[in-house]
C-alpha cells in the first residue's frame, strides 16, 4: 500500500517520512527497532531499515554495521569501565561518610553497633548453628539415608537427616545438663565450704614449718602471714557481697537466661530454615556475588569462602573430638587414683585442651589449684598424670585427628591465641586459631595473584650456613 509518493513493495510498507514493517519500524529522526536502526530519509528492508533517497543492497549493509556499532556502543554495559568506576566511586563516597560519621561520634556509634548486634544476635546465632551442623546433615544425607537406606525422596531424606542431627546436638546438651552440671555443682560449692578449713590447714602448716625451719633466713615468714591474715577477710567480704546482693543478682540471671533461652529457641528456628533452604540461600548469594563483581573475582571469592569454611570446620570438630577424648582419658585415670573431682577437673581439661599449646597448660593449672585445696601432695601426681596425657595428645592423638589442618606454624598460633585473649577474652583464645588460618589462606592467595601478576618466583630462603 502506497500514500503520498511512496513505493510499494511485497515485505514493505512505507509512508512519507514513517514506515512499518513486520520486524521494525522506522521515522523520520525516530525510529525503533529489535536489532538495528539506521536513520535518514527513506529506505525500508526487511530486518533493518535505512533511509535515504537513493538506497542499494551496498548502503542497505553499510548502514546495518553502522546502526550496529552504535547501539553496541551505546547500550548499558554493566561490566563496562564506566559502570566500574561509578561503583567504587560510589563504593568511596559511602565509606567516607561511614568513616567521618564513626569518628566523629565514636561512642554513638559503638553504643548502636551493640545495640544492632542484640537485636541480630538470634540470626547470628543461627547462621552459626546452622555452619556447625551442616556437615553432619550433608553426611547422614548422603551416607545414611542415600547410599546405605537407598532412600528415592530428596525432600524426605533431607528432612530426616536435620532430625537427626539435631537430636544427637539435643541429646549432648542434655547429658551435660542432667548428669555433668549437677555434679560441677557439688564439687563448686563443696569447695567453697572447705575454704575456710583449707585456709586454716595452710596457716597451720606455715607455723610448723617456721618453727621446725627458723635457720632458713631467706623465708620472710611476717610478710606470708600478713598476706594470708589479709586474705581470709577479702575472701570473706566477697562472699558476704554476694549473698547481700543475691536478690538482684537472681533476678538479673533470671532475666538473663530467660532472653538467652528466648534467643536459642529462635536462633535454633533460624538454623533449621537456613539448612533446610541452604541451596537458595548460596543461590542468591551467588547471584549477588556474580552481579557486583566479574566472573574471575566471583569465582575466586566462592573458592576462597568455601575453603575458609572447609579449614574452620576441620579444625573446630578435629579439636572438639580430641577435647573430648582426652576429658575421658583424664577422668578416667583421675578415677583410677582416686583423685578428688573428677568430674570438674576432667571438664576444665578437656574444654581448655580446644586451646592449642596453651589450653593443656591452663587446664593443668586450674585442676592443680582445686587439688591443692583438698590434698596437697596429691597435686605432684596429677601434674604428672596430666604431662603424660598432653604428651600422649601432643605426639600421637592430635597429629592422627587434626593432622595439619589449619598449615599454620608454631609461631602463629601462639601469636593468634595471644591476640584473640587479649581482645576477645576466652572466646577469642578459642577461635583466634582457625580465624588466623583463614586469614592467612586468603593472604596467600592474594600474594600469589600478585607475584603471577608481575611473573615473579620467589624461592625459598636458603641461608649460607645451612642452619
Amino acid at each position: 500500500m502506497s500514500v503520498y509518493n511512496s513505493s510499494n513493495t511485497d515485505d514493505n510498507m512505507s509512508m512519507n517520512n514513517n514506515s512499518n514493517t513486520d520486524d521494525n519500524i522506522s521515522m523520520h529522526n525516530n525510529g525503533n527497532t529489535d536489532d538495528n536502526i539506521s536513520m535518514h530519509n527513506n529506505g525500508n528492508t526487511d530486518d533493518n531499515i535505512s533511509m535515504n533517497n537513493n538506497s542499494t543492497a551496498n548502503n542497505d549493509n553499510t548502514s546495518d554495521d553502522n546502526a550496529y556499532t552504535i547501539i553496541k556502543h551505546n547500550r548499558f554495559q554493566p561490566n563496562s569501565k564506566y559502570f566500574t568506576i561509578m561503583l567504587y566511586g560510589l563504593a568511596f563516597v559511602l565509606g567516607s561518610i561511614l568513616l567521618v560519621r564513626i569518628v566523629g561520634s565514636f561512642n554513638n556509634t559503638v553504643k548502636l553497633l551493640g545495640q544492632a548486634i542484640e537485636v541480630i544476635a538470634p540470626f547470628l546465632g543461627g547462621a552459626f548453628i546452622a555452619f556447625i551442623l551442616y556437615p553432619l546433615v550433608r553426611f547422614f544425607y548422603r551416607r545414611l539415608f542415600k547410599e546405605k537406606l537407598h532412600m528415592k525422596s530428596d525432600r524426605l531424606a533431607k528432612w530426616l537427616s536435620i532430625l537427626v542431627t539435631y537430636a544427637i546436638a539435643i541429646g549432648i546438651i542434655a547429658v551435660l545438663l542432667v548428669f555433668i552440671l549437677p555434679q560441677l555443682y557439688t564439687s563448686i560449692t563443696d569447695i567453697l565450704d572447705k575454704l575456710p578449713v583449707w585456709y586454716n590447714n595452710v596457716t597451720i602448716f606455715i607455723a610448723d614449718f617456721e618453727k621446725n625451719h627458723k635457720d632458713l633466713g631467706f623465708i620472710d615468714y611476717n610478710i606470708i602471714n600478713e598476706h594470708l591474715t589479709s586474705l581470709y577477710p577479702k575472701i570473706l567480704s566477697y562472699l558476704t557481697d554476694i549473698l547481700t546482693n543475691i536478690l538482684p543478682y537472681v533476678v538479673n540471671t533470671s532475666m538473663a537466661i530467660i532472653k538467652g533461652l528466648i534467643n536459642l529457641i529462635i536462633s535454633v528456628m533460624v538454623s533449621v530454615y537456613m539448612i533446610s533452604d541452604h541451596k537458595n540461600i548460596f543461590y542468591q548469594f551467588k547471584r549477588l556475588l556474580y552481579a557486583v563483581f566479574p566472573k574471575q573475582a566471583a569465582d575466586t571469592a566462592r573458592t576462597i569462602c568455601r575453603e575458609s569454611a572447609n579449614i574452620f570446620i576441620k579444625f573446630m570438630y578435629g579439636k572438639a573430638i580430641d577435647s573430648l577424648i582426652i576429658g575421658i582419658i583424664c577422668f578416667i585415670c583421675m578415677t583410677i587414683f582416686r583423685f578428688p573431682y573428677t568430674v570438674l577437673i576432667s571438664v576444665i581439661v578437656g574444654i581448655t585442651n580446644m586451646i592449642p599449646y596453651f589450653g593443656p597448660y591452663i587446664g593443668g593449672v586450674l585442676g592443680g589449684i582445686i587439688i591443692v585445696i583438698i590434698n596437697p601432695l596429691q597435686v605432684i601426681f596429677f601434674a604428672i598424670m596430666i604431662l603424660i596425657i598432653q604428651q600422649f595428645d601432643g605426639l600421637f592423638l592430635g597429629p592422627k585427628i587434626l593432622g595439619n589442618s589449619t598449615g599454620l606454624k608454631p609461631l602463629w598460633v601462639i601469636f593468634a591465641i595471644v591476640v584473640g585473649g587479649a581482645m576477645f577474652g576466652v572466646l577469642g583464645m578459642f577461635l583466634g586459631v582457625p580465624t588466623m588460618a583463614v586469614i592467612c589462606y586468603i593472604l596467600n592467595i592474594i600474594i600469589e595473584h600478585f607475584l603471577k601478576k608481575r611473573n615473579i618466583t620467589v624461592q625459598p630462603y636458603d641461608s649460607p650456613d645451612k642452619m
